[in-house]
């Protein structure tokens, strides 16, 4: 299968990169800098241009036949609003319907409404992630995208990543709400692929946790 993954130098993203590659697949990124183009694994083409840029998403979707969106603006950002994943979801919506590609799962977030988290928003965000807010704002608005989208769509509500060794098993709550506190990056790159290839969970919001 033909793969494009935004946001693929992050922490996520990579490891859906190195996933993907192992599976076979054939994996196209788009890089911002050389230096990002640089780092990309042997195998993946690259394409040089900015998520948010029409002409450079629509290159990168050239004859793929699904996407993962692994944005972010890094960290628990600097708390202030930031647009740039519902901006970039955008774009890759409305480059993905001129293409007729109907397949997009995308990054979200635990703590969003309808994730059963209240705890999370209303006690530990307070007192442990101010900054975090803005964050869970923007995937907000990139979740409401994705519903006014008629694209194949999945939003993955992820729980804190974890750069550790697999553990191989993944908690689903097929309704969007939350399962625990963390996941290593390769288990839910793993379930984001596992749903690409086997055409599950259509036009929902999923959570998943270890």
């Amino acid at each position: 299968m033909k793969l494009v993954v935004f946001g693929s130098t992050g922490m996520g993203g990579s490891a859906v990169v190195a996933k993907a590659l192992e599976r076979g697949h054939d994996v196209t990124v788009l890089a911002r800098s050389q230096t990002s183009a640089d780092k990309a694994p042997h195998g993946v083409r690259v394409v040089r241009g900015d998520a948010l840029d029409p002409a450079a998403v629509e290159r990168t979707l050239d004859g793929t036949d699904a996407v993962i969106q692994y944005l972010g603006v890094g960290g628990l950002g600097d708390g202030k609003p930031n647009d740039l994943v519902p901006d970039a979801t955008r774009v890759i919506i409305e480059k993905m319907r001129e293409r007729g590609i109907e397949r997009l799962v995308c990054a979200s977030n635990m703590g969003l409404p309808g994730s059963g988290a209240v705890l999370f928003r209303r006690v530990l965000v307070p007192l442990f992630a101010r900054r975090l807010p803005p964050i869970l704002d923007a995937k907000v608005a990139m979740e409401a995208q994705l519903e006014a989208s008629e694209l194949a769509w999945t939003a993955v509500r992820l729980p804190a990543l974890k750069a550790v060794s697999d553990k191989g098993t993944v908690k689903v709550d097929a309704s969007g709400r939350a399962t625990g506190y963390s996941i290593t990056c390769g288990d839910a790159a793993d379930f984001m692929l596992d749903i690409i290839e086997r055409s599950q969970h259509l036009r929902a919001a999923v959570g998943i946790a270890n």
